[in-house]
């Protein structure tokens, strides 16, 4: 200390470079020492030397007449011991007793430096206005991974930052906010950089998986070692911003803003994959309602796939419960806000809420959903039934036919008001129509055996009440008789009868239709299954017509 108190002296006079290289040095002699005994944990007096420097260094700093940048960055290289740890972490079976516990004191001692470096940091931050920012982004960059340390230091630094120096006061508080945007565009510089280098890595990794078989079970799953790699890397950094950002909202635009940057796609995946902590805890503090406008009102055109996003996340942070009125509403007034390429409001935008929403109201949104892409479709129907898993075989009628009180679509109904549409009073083409049915029945999934024909059940009882068959119908029944064999009986003995019991045969194409389907069962080879019950059922005329167009064989 005295040298550099003397260096201190000369600088009035002289370059004031001699004591900041004094100083620089002072510090790396520390480190130094600390670095030599991480490197050999048995030599008792290079631990000697690195306890007694590292334990002096605050007291010594906090009395230095003043403190550079650089030399809080090498105060920050005391918590580089990631190696240090692993490497005493790992017990051979070689090893005795003595070393082990020579190694775990190492590690610890190793660690309590790391620490000590913290609170170096921490005490600049509150005592020297003047290096306030330059210890605040030492501490955030250690946090947020960029600068070298071990996971449990991150952590502690991660809990200095958000816990302790951001609540000390305003300019604290600015300081961090200011660091972490920092650390975030380092972030996605890094995420661009390495843009091109993860894409041919998920290319070769996906033909390697198409060859033998395997597909991903997440879009969020990383494709790739390198995507995995450069996800681990730009996580932290958004982790940090993201728990900043319950705290100051506006800082959301920001993660929106970098995250839709061009080849920025795996920070838009890690910030994806984070979304859910950051929208449950936005919601918790500031109103769910609330926080989405907010949000809305930030976010650009060209962020709108993570807005999307954050609002998705807003009704499943609410657990099993439907999403509340007063998030309908702030939606929807989104979507009137925001329009599409056609000027008209943004479907996209209620697609999180749709479970909450009344049926009578989502019969009219319908026609729009079933106007966009298959993706946009099966995501609106999916969200519509997400609540009502139990009621996916039942057409629910309402409880009070004066009142709609039934919300959301369960999956038999979404089955039986996509077959009643008016394709020409929506504007689509018929084949639009059909190739909509169509996508259902391939999601087998959803769409399965029994709520296929809950659907057509539904329909076919209503058709005996004197409504008329949609147009698909007997289209899906053909389709049906192809994909589930397990409908086969139920179709034959119980559907086709029905048809002919309402006459089907009045409707030209619906009879048609219904001719062909009886010809597909009339020899399925299954013992007790066939359609000819059914055919004998017809009238004389439509029999005969029947067999002039399918002759017994």
């Amino acid at each position: 200390m005295r040298i550099l108190n003397e260096a201190y002296v000369c600088s009035f006079n002289e370059d004031k470079a001699k004591y900041e290289k004094c100083l620089d040095l002072f510090v790396s002699s520390v480190v130094n020492a600390c670095d030599l005994s991480n490197q050999n944990p048995k030599d008792n007096e290079r631990k000697r030397i690195a306890n007694a420097a590292a334990s002096s260094l605050p007291h010594q700093l906090g009395a230095a007449p003043f403190l550079t940048p650089s030399s809080l960055n090498l105060v920050s290289s005391l918590c580089d011991i990631d190696e240090v740890v692993k490497k005493f972490s790992t017990k051979t079976p070689s090893q005795t007793i003595a070393e082990a516990a020579a190694a775990r004191t190492a590690k610890a001692a190793a660690e309590k430096r790391a620490t000590a470096a913290l609170l170096i940091l921490r005490d600049v931050a509150f005592q020297r206005d003047a290096l306030r920012g330059s210890a605040v982004d030492c501490a955030v960059a250690i946090a947020s991974g960029r600068l070298p340390a071990s996971a449990q230091i991150e952590d502690k630094a991660l809990k200095l930052v958000m816990n302790v120096i951001f609540p000390k006061n305003v300019d604290c508080a600015d300081k961090v906010i200011t660091s972490a945007a920092k650390e975030l565009e380092f972030a996605t510089r890094f995420a661009i950089e390495n843009h091109e280098k993860i894409k041919k890595a998920n290319e070769a990794s996906a033909r390697k998986k198409e060859k033998h078989g395997y597909s991903s079970k997440s879009a969020l799953a990383p494709q790739s070692d390198e995507e995995k790699q450069a996800l681990d890397r730009v996580r932290k950094p958004v982790v940090l911003v993201m728990a900043l950002a319950v705290r100051r909202p506006e800082i959301i635009k920001a993660i929106m803003e970098n995250g839709c940057r061009d080849g920025a796609d795996v920070l838009a995946k890690a910030i994806r994959t984070n979304m859910p902590k950051l929208a449950r805890a936005a919601a918790t503090k500031h109103g769910a309602a609330k926080i989405a406008v907010q949000v809305a009102d930030m976010a650009s055109k060209k962020e709108a796939p993570l807005l999307i996003c954050f609002l998705d996340n807003l009704v499943t942070a609410a657990d099993k419960s439907l999403p509340s009125q007063e998030l309908i509403d702030a939606c929807q007034e989104i979507q009137k806000a925001r329009l599409d390429a056609d000027g008209k409001p943004d479907i996209r935008y209620i697609m999180p809420v749709v479970s909450g929403i009344k049926r009578v109201e989502l019969l009219k949104e319908l026609p729009d959903f079933v106007k966009g892409s298959d993706e946009i479709l099966k995501t609106a129907l999916h969200r519509m039934s997400e609540r009502l898993g139990r009621y996916s075989m039942i057409f629910r009628d309402e409880p009070d036919p004066t009142e709609n009180t039934l919300r959301g679509m369960s999956s038999c109904e979404q089955m039986v008001y996509l077959h009643q549409l008016d394709f020409h009073a929506i504007g689509i083409p018929q084949k639009r129509y059909l190739d909509v049915i169509r996508v259902c029945l391939e999601d087998d999934e959803v769409f399965n055996d029994r709520v296929v024909q809950a659907a057509l059940d539904y329909i076919s009882g209503k058709f005996l009440e004197g409504e008329s068959l949609p147009l698909a119908y007997m289209r899906t029944i053909i389709l049906t008789c192809s994909k589930h064999e397990s409908l086969h009986s139920w179709i034959c003995h119980v559907l086709l009868p029905r048809l002919v019991e309402g006459q089907v045969h009045s409707d030209k194409r619906q009879w048609e239709g219904w001719m062909r389907c009886a010809k597909m069962l009339e020899n399925t080879g299954d013992q007790g299954i066939s359609s000819l019950e059914a055919i004998e059922k017809l009238p004389e005329e439509q029999k005969k017509m029947y067999r002039a167009k399918y002759p017994k064989k």
